[in-house]
Order: C-alpha cells, then structure tokens, then sequence
C-alpha cells in the first residue's frame, strides 16, 4: 500500500469514514442517500482492503458508530453489500462478511471469462474516438500505480478500465451482471497485485487488450481469455497461502 494512503499509520474503518464525510461536504459528493454515499462504499473499501477481513461479524450499532452515522442507513447497506457478494446475512444471526472459498473463485472465473469476452467483443465492434481516449487515460492511470508499486490505486484503476469496457459495449444487463460478480474478485485482486510481478504482468495484458479493442482485432475474446487466466491462478494462489 502507498505512504500516500497510510500516511504512517494503520488503515481503520473511522479513517475510511472520514474520508468519506469529507467527500459528503462537497458539492460532488452530494447524495440523497446516505447509505449509497458513505456507508457502502466505506464499507466496500473496508472489507477490500482487509480492514474488515472474512468472517467478520458486522454489527449494525457498532459500525454505525465507527461511521458516524445513524443505524437507519445500516440495513440498506448491508442488503447491497451482500448482493455485491461481500456480505452474508443469516436469519437471526446478522451480517458476516463473507468468506470466499476455492469454489466460488472457479465459478466466478467462469462467468467472467462469458461476460467479459461478450464485452470486448462488443466494445470493439462500438468503439469510437471518445471511447479509446477512455481507455487511454485508465490506462496512463494504471501505469502510473505500476511504476509507483501502489497496489491500491492500480486496482482502482483496473476497476474503472473494466467498467469502461462494459460502456463501450453499451448493454446494460451485462453491465448489471458483471457488477454483482465483481465484490469478492476486488479482495483477492487486491491481494495478488502486491506479489511479484502481477501487477506489471495485469497491465501489459490490458494494453494489449485496449489495442485489439481500438483496432476490432479478431483476436480480443482470446486476450481476455488470457487474462482472466492469469486473473483466476493469481486469486486462488491468495486462497492457498491463506488456508497455509
């Protein structure tokens, strides 16, 4: 993780929060929902960035009171955060977050793999001048992480270079789709990209996909395939040393 984002210290959820809050006091922060604006991404971050780490119990008074926030917002974030598949909730339990096994890597990998050579295949077939610029400054972004080793903004940045395919391809059911899929994948993505060489290896990848998606390449759904190949070893490699 970047100096910039520790700022010499640990990462905590009442850090996250504030960030938060401060984004909530400008105008393009502004929201009419509270849970949409600071519970659910502070919370998304958190359990991204391990904060918050599998199996954890997520007591509504408690993080209501990390976030400060009233406990109305808790129960709508929750509900989303599990449809994002970062969260369990269980009938007279309450909410975990959830625990991400070998099966659910593999499964997820597969649907992916669908989804996202649809996305390319349809992003080449749309792509226009606007689009490319996109892609571009997502990618100038990415290696700005790789060479400073930011793991953290890196994935970020992938995030939104994923989300401007899915524009490009402009289908919205495949748009909300692949959204659900994407919660545990950010975790273990995290993870991986701090270990040697992934991170370079994920860019290079992604360039060359750009590039077979500016000049509608025959070849796009392969590259993707190859990526998500990569993708999948490098998630249940996290999975491995975890349970070692």
């Amino acid at each position: 993780m970047s100096a910039s984002r520790t700022e010499g210290k640990a990462l905590t959820l009442e850090a996250i929060a504030s960030k938060y809050h401060e984004r909530l006091r400008t105008p393009a922060g502004f929201s009419d929902s509270l849970s949409e604006a600071l519970v659910v991404p502070a919370l998304r971050e958190a359990i991204v960035e391990g904060v918050l780490p599998p199996g954890s119990r997520l007591s509504e008074v408690q993080i209501a009171k990390q976030l400060n926030v009233s406990r109305t917002p808790m129960r709508e974030a929750f509900v989303q955060l599990e449809r994002e598949g970062l969260v369990t909730i269980l009938a007279r339990v309450g909410a975990h977050v959830r625990t991400v096994t070998r099966r659910d890597v593999e499964e997820i990998y597969t649907v992916r793999a669908a989804l996202e050579c649809l996305a390319v295949q349809e992003a080449a077939a749309r792509i226009t001048p606007l689009g490319a610029a996109q892609l571009d400054d997502v990618l100038t972004a990415m290696r700005v992480a790789v060479d400073a080793g930011d793991a953290t903004s890196y994935v970020d940045a992938l995030d939104r270079f994923y989300t401007i395919i899915m524009a490009i391809a402009d289908n919205r059911t495949l748009q909300e789709t692949h959204r659900s899929l994407m919660g545990p994948v950010r975790r273990l993505r995290r993870i991986a990209m701090v270990r040697g060489g992934r991170m370079r290896a994920s860019f290079d990848q992604s360039l060359r996909i750009r590039d077979a998606i500016v000049q509608q390449s025959a070849d796009v759904q392969d590259l993707m395939r190859e990526q998500l190949r990569g993708a999948c070893a490098a998630a249940l490699d996290v999975l491995e040393r975890a349970a070692e």
